[in-house]
């Protein structure tokens, strides 16, 4: 059989009940040169949620310029330090709320504008992400993917719970579905349908393979073309496949491992109801989902949904996603890191250093299960770049000081290279108060957007550049 000297980059895998989306290829490159589209791999971006802001004195670098030395909560990064950008001093005034502090917060973070005062959710407009997703989201199988790790809760002050538990919204009135169980990612992501433009309605999720393992691979059922497809690829595009589907076999394994019962972490880690001592009477308990499909330790399942993420951003599944590590005001415990007591009571911290210990405890937990993920991005390689290379990421919160409520001077880092166009291993100290929307600004210029203003942005933010 001749080699094919070159492959769409649409190219998928296809078998009974299953489509995998293949990772970039050299051999690709060459397609894209011949039908006179811009060669190499696209831009990915994603924006990251943290919830009750955090110990900023552990957070904040102490000099301007190289990141020379990295905080001890930014400290897992030093493998990938070169490719971050720590941002000191963007404000999100709108988040910036009436009586409350964690509503506004959640729910205007990527929008750009305060949300409305009321139990029924509605924000100022489509949030950034969503924004892109009209655009460059066009152009793969799924538009955008919102993930989250914990339930959400009702909101407090007269403010809809929907706000703490959703940053992506596609209208004023519409959040993304947030998915949480990895089982029922993957399952989206990789079996039983084509891939197509995404409509994720309740219609079509109730079509969907009523399954609870994975009993039969997904890479089983594509492996005929496979096969085909190995005998036409040159040495280097071999080893690439093959570790790209490595990937998806460790995943199919650690989904069916949580699948064996409906025990998931979430049982044990809501020690103190985040509401407790709310000023309203009657509200409901905290809803603890099912757990099948979830694992019993909370940095597995962060890891599962993020190697998930990892694997459709490295095959073009989709170019945008937002992630949440809880939902804002979370009143999770993690004391399998020594940190028992309850995160959102953690950061009202009151100055107290075994509490703000236990809270820049949280947070390095956080940033390290986000290390871990870059550190697997570098390692993939994209036709002489890596996918860390070509991903923008933020991530941050929409409050800074969890025990004063602000929203200045938040805790804001940008990871990736943006398609080898931004220089990491720096240290921004931006006057005070600039406008976080102008980093959203950036990056949708960035991803070829162009835009001269969103939110309450008033200039693009000027990332250093390579």
């Amino acid at each position: 059989m001749p080699i094919k000297k070159h492959l769409s980059r649409r190219t998928v895998l296809r078998g009974l009940g299953a489509s995998v989306a293949l990772p970039w290829l050299d051999i690709m490159g060459t397609a894209s040169v011949q039908a006179g589209s811009q060669a190499g791999p696209p831009l990915r971006m994603a924006y990251f949620y943290v919830p009750n802001g955090v110990n900023m004195d552990a957070w904040r670098p102490t000099v301007d310029g190289p990141l020379t030395e990295l905080s001890r909560t930014l400290q897992p990064l030093e493998p990938v330090k070169d490719s971050i950008t720590v941002i000191s001093n963007l404000a999100a005034e709108h988040c910036d709320g009436t009586s409350a502090a964690h509503e506004p917060a959640g729910g205007g973070f990527l929008v750009g504008k305060k949300c409305k005062h009321s139990e029924e959710p509605e924000v100022g407009g489509a949030s950034v992400d969503q924004i892109a997703a009209k655009e460059i989201g066009l152009a793969t199988p799924v538009d955008s993917l919102a993930l989250g790790i914990d339930p959400g809760h009702r909101g407090d002050h007269g403010y809809s719970g929907t706000y703490m538990s959703h940053i992506s919204w596609k209208s004023k009135t519409t959040p993304s579905a947030l998915e949480l169980n990895p089982k029922q990612l993957y399952e989206r992501l990789f079996r039983g349908r084509t891939p197509t433009r995404p409509d994720w309605n309740q219609e079509q999720a109730a079509t969907a393979p009523a399954v609870d393992t994975l009993e039969t691979s997904v890479l089983d059922l594509v492996q005929e073309e496979t096969r085909a497809l190995q005998r036409k690829l040159g040495f280097s595009d071999r080893r690439k496949l093959e570790s790209y589907l490595d990937g998806l076999r460790s995943i199919e394994r650690r989904v069916t491992l949580a699948t064996r019962d409906a025990y998931s972490h979430h049982q044990d880690a809501f020690t103190e109801d985040p509401l407790l001592h709310a000023d309203e009477p009657d509200l409901p308990e905290l809803i603890i989902p099912g757990g099948r499909g979830v694992p019993e330790v909370y940095a597995d399942h962060v890891n599962l949904m993020l190697d998930i993420l990892t694997l459709a951003f490295q095959s073009d599944t989709t170019r945008l996603a937002t992630f949440m590590f809880s939902y804002e005001k979370s009143g999770r415990s993690y004391s399998e890191i020594e940190a028992p007591g309850s995160h959102h009571s953690s950061s009202h911290h009151q100055k107290k250093p075994e509490t703000l210990e236990q809270l820049a405890r949280i947070n390095t937990h956080h940033i390290a299960l986000f290390s871990r993920m870059l550190q697997r991005m570098a390692a993939i390689d994209e036709g002489g770049s890596s996918l860390l290379d070509n991903v923008l990421i933020c991530y941050g919160s929409g409050i800074s000081d969890g025990n004063r409520h602000n929203n200045d001077d938040l805790p804001i880092l940008v990871a990736g290279g943006g398609r080898q166009r931004i220089a990491g291993g720096t240290h921004l100290n931006l006057e005070e108060k600039t406008p976080l929307c102008n980093l959203y600004l950036e990056m949708l210029n960035q991803a070829g957007i162009q835009r001269k203003n969103f939110g309450d942005s008033t200039e693009r933010l000027n990332l250093p550049k390579v």
